[in-house]
């Protein structure tokens, strides 16, 4: 209702206004700020080796929910692993030798029960009756898929790209001018890697961009990429990576002084012109000395990007899943310090590392795939085969699972009603929903008791709208109408400058939104 606005009033319109931090808040007590990490599928692993074809292992790959199809998509890696000797102290590292590595689809109704359909591509052992993919069916591409809501042609509605190492005429060992990163190995000056542009119509059979590569610079050798695709906040395409893999001397100079592991961002308004990668997270003298960042998947999430920070710690080998927050894609709050997802337990598929994918909003709910594996290094894989043989290594694609806006929490205590209170601000729609979980369980069995008073922004109650007036939201979900007297239509106050106060008892608050 822009005849009402004030300039200088923040207007909150119908955006959902996520407890994260502190931005929509004036003043808390008895509540404070908690981290909710996400909770493990019960039936974890949802993808796990049982198939001829699959090796030893699997890895983490690309997650995505087709909206149009109501499909789940899901490519992953499949590695078998054989013990080799490793190589004297000095040399360049190696992992265990590798007898096959092949990437294979999979799909699924509800992201829970997954089926690896026959496709035909590829036979193995005398059939095609598999869900092996091809050359043409997966190129070597990293980052993930993405759809392209912005492809007004059906045939190139999924998006991806794919990195490849390219070598200078007559410099390729064995005259091989165009190999896969997969099988990289220390280049000389004449090599470079470069990014080539997929399309599908059917996220099966990809064509390439008649212009490839899109990204041809001597330097670029990203580290692990996630690919957000469309940034709808920043409208353009967009790009999260580990900016300093050539901290390794064979690799070439250092991208960053410092020569650690670090996130950085590129983006594109075409998926063709790109920028240059700009360093955006960084450890700082508060974190560890041994800590690194991987990469970062990341999502636009009702107008903030919520990020799965890869924590790698040098020393120990571990990698987990740190939540982060942004609300302009470059800058993150990494407040929030323990893993969102948790290793599993000793011998684990996940005991070790958890590669966190981009969280995906499937009904009231947001699914977080990762790749699960009980090594990372190639000693910790040599320990396992020594102890255990061919059965040593395990991986397999887990899922977590947190509620629709339930990253983070303002929670408040039974005894007492937690207050919050928000800034001013004005709103558009008609009536208040409340995003919300019950707080604690066991012998305090009471449901959450919420109410909700308006206030002017001078924090006078507004008549009719007091705690008085409020009526007891005792419901839990992510769209739970506030009522006074037992009416929730405040329509004739959208466009004024108001304020909200919570009083809370047993109750995790995570977001509010006016609608209409």
């Amino acid at each position: 209702m822009a005849e009402h606005r004030v300039k200088g009033l923040t207007h909150i319109g119908t955006d959902r206004q996520l407890f994260v931090d502190e931005h929509m808040i004036e003043s808390t007590k008895y509540a404070a700020f908690t981290l909710n990490p996400a909770t493990k599928y019960v039936d974890n692993p949802v993808i796990e080796r049982d198939r001829p074809w699959e090796g030893m292992t699997l890895h983490y790959g690309s997650v995505i929910y087709d909206e149009q199809e109501k499909l789940f998509r899901m490519w992953y890696h499949s590695i078998e692993h054989s013990y080799t000797e490793r190589v004297p102290k000095k040399s360049v590292p190696t992992v265990p030798g590798k007898k096959a590595s092949r990437w294979c689809y999979a799909q699924s109704k509800d992201g829970m029960n997954w089926e690896k359909p026959g496709l035909g591509f590829v036979e193995f052992d005398g059939s095609t009756d598999n869900n092996i993919l091809g050359p043409d069916n997966w190129p070597h591409i990293k980052g993930g898929v993405f759809i392209d809501p912005h492809a007004k042609d059906p045939s190139k509605r999924f998006k991806a790209l794919s990195q490849q190492q390219v070598w200078e005429e007559g410099t390729a060992p064995d005259g091989d001018e165009d190999r896969d990163v997969s099988e990289l190995k220390p280049p000389p000056e004449a090599s470079r890697f470069v990014w080539n542009l997929y399309h599908s119509g059917d996220a099966l059979t990809w064509t390439p961009y008649e212009g490839n590569p899109v990204i041809n610079r001597k330097k670029s050798l990203w580290g692990p990429t996630a690919y957000m695709g469309w940034d709808p906040i920043r409208e353009v395409y967009a790009v999260y990576m580990e900016n300093c893999i050539n901290k390794y001397a064979y690799f070439g100079p250092p991208m960053c002084p410092p020569g650690v592991r670090s996130i950085g961002r590129a983006e594109s308004p075409d998926l063709i012109d790109w920028s240059e990668p700009e360093t955006i997270i960084m450890p700082g003298e508060e974190d560890p000395p041994d800590l690194e960042f991987y990469s970062m998947w990341t999502s636009a999430y009702e107008k903030l990007y919520i990020g799965m920070l890869w924590n790698f710690r040098l020393t120990s080998t571990t990698l987990m899943p740190q939540f982060v927050f942004s609300r302009d894609g470059v800058q993150f709050d990494r407040r929030y310090t323990q893993p969102f997802i948790q290793l599993g337990d000793e011998g684990s598929f996940d005991s070790v590392t958890v590669y966190a994918q981009q969280p995906i909003v499937y009904g009231d709910q947001i699914f977080i795939y990762y790749g699960g594996q009980n090594y990372r290094a190639s000693e910790q894989m040599d320990k396992l085969y020594e102890k255990y043989g061919d059965d040593g290594p395990k991986g397999g694609i887990g899922l977590a699972v947190v509620p629709r806006d339930g990253f983070v929490s303002l929670d408040s205590g039974y005894k007492h009603y937690g207050e919050i209170v928000t800034r001013s601000f004005c709103f558009e729609g008609r009536s208040l929903q409340v995003s919300m979980r019950r707080a604690w369980r066991g012998w305090s069995s009471d449901y959450p008791d919420v109410r909700v008073e308006l206030l002017a922004a001078d924090h006078t109650p507004l008549e009719g709208y007091t705690f008085d007036d409020a009526d007891n939201i005792g419901e839990t979900g992510s769209e739970i109408v506030a009522t006074w007297n037992g009416s929730g239509d405040i329509g004739h106050l959208a466009g004024r400058s108001i304020k909200l106060k919570f009083y809370c008892k047993n109750v995790k608050l995570f977001a509010f939104q006016f609608v209409e």
